[in-house]
């Protein structure tokens, strides 16, 4: 066996732990702040900028609002330059997070966004100091080296990735998630059960991914109906924030055709990812059953739903109908019907899939186009 894996420099955890960053910065020397942030009249906007103001540390705000596109990183790109910013903070969700770990890359190697998405540009320099903070529980982007950018020109949602895109630290404070909506909560958090699940099932899983993600199931199974509910309740906001950055680190292991399908679908008929990923997930994990049954079997234990001395079998069947059950505690979306209201024309939209995330080979069954035919069927019930 062998594999490779990049983790965070430094990860800070724990309630009240957002009060890090100015010592942070201070003991970088750090002398201007990108501040990369999902708008300014959130009440974590306010805090993190007038601790920054209270510590005399410049910064410019930057504001993404929905997913990123090439003209909003390269525009941040060069707002970094034009502004004299030396470091890079992103306060926020999926997208926030992507937005800036691609333009502070920039920043250090030039070019466009495009030339890394699509024609392969070399990353060649270390980029600044790269802070994330994330406010939503799910994408795990403070764990990855991975941005997924819409393409203005083709349309497509696509990824581009460098180990040096990675978050240099990364601060996980629960209480940043408590003004969430139980909309936004629920669809992240089942975002966040994807990563784990699929990377736990991957062709390319390693003993570091399966730990992470068996944990990160166990805790989004004990956290999320909770934090849907109560949403001030910090040990299930905490939960579930460790929960998204476990499973971006087991994500390290790639995706399966849950993602497959919900990345450039989710472009393609502005789906929220992680609607569309809560929608795929259960169908896939049924799909792959026969490749993978072992492995569901297990994933049913951390779920807490296995049966001693039951078949792999029917423990991967449990789990399925886990999976499931908890869509329909916390109302995630189980069917595409409320998003795609005409009939698609099914070449033109696995051509699509197949420029986007057809290149990927570690779903445990072989990606071919009946098997994005047969899981869009049955997502479209």
């Amino acid at each position: 066996m062998a594999f490779e894996m990049i983790t965070n420099r430094q990860l800070i955890f724990g309630e009240g732990k957002l009060k890090e960053l100015v010592n942070l910065l201070k003991w970088y020397n750090k002398k201007k702040v990108m501040l990369v942030t999902y708008g300014q009249h959130h009440e974590g906007y306010k805090m993190v900028s007038g601790m920054l103001e209270d510590a005399g540390i410049p910064y410019y705000a930057y504001p993404v609002s929905g997913e990123p596109d090439l003209h909003v990183i390269d525009h941040g790109r060069d707002l970094f330059l034009s502004e004299g910013c030396d470091c890079t903070v992103a306060l926020g969700g999926g997208s926030v997070i992507d937005a800036a770990k691609t333009l502070n890359m920039l920043s250090a190697n030039g070019g466009f966004t495009e030339e890394y998405q699509l024609y392969g540009k070399a990353v060649t320099k270390e980029p600044p100091l790269f802070i994330a903070i994330p406010t939503t529980s799910g994408t795990g982007a403070e764990a990855t080296k991975t941005a997924v950018v819409i393409n203005n020109n083709n349309h497509l949602k696509k990824s581009l990735y460098h180990t040096s895109m990675i978050a240099d630290i990364a601060i996980l404070d629960p209480t940043l998630t408590v003004e969430l909506p139980k909309k936004i909560t629920s669809a992240t958090g089942m975002d966040a059960l994807s990563h784990a699940i699929e990377s736990y099932v991957s062709l390319n899983a390693s003993p570091m991914t399966e730990m992470y993600g068996l944990k990160s199931m166990a805790l989004v199974n004990r956290h999320l109906k909770t934090a849907c509910f109560e949403p001030e309740n910090i040990e299930a906001r905490a939960g579930m924030m460790l929960a998204s950055y476990l499973g971006g680190c087991a994500i390290t292991a790639g995706i399966g055709i849950a993602h497959i399908m919900a990345q450039p679908l989710g472009g393609q008929y502005h789906i929220p990812h992680g609607d569309a990923c809560s929608i795929f997930l259960p169908y896939a994990m049924e799909l792959n059953l026969p490749y993978a049954t072992g492995k569901y079997a297990d994933i049913a234990k951390a779920l807490g739903v296995d049966e001693p001395g039951a078949s792999n079998e029917t423990n991967a069947r449990n789990a399925i109908a886990r999976v499931r059950q908890l869509q329909q505690e916390v109302g995630a979306p189980d069917s595409l019907k409320g998003y795609i209201k005409e009939e698609p024309n099914m070449e033109e939209l696995i051509d699509v899939i197949k420029r986007t995330t057809g290149h990927i080979t570690c779903n445990p069954r072989p990606l071919t186009e009946e098997l994005m035919r047969e899981i869009f069927t049955l997502a479209r019930q």
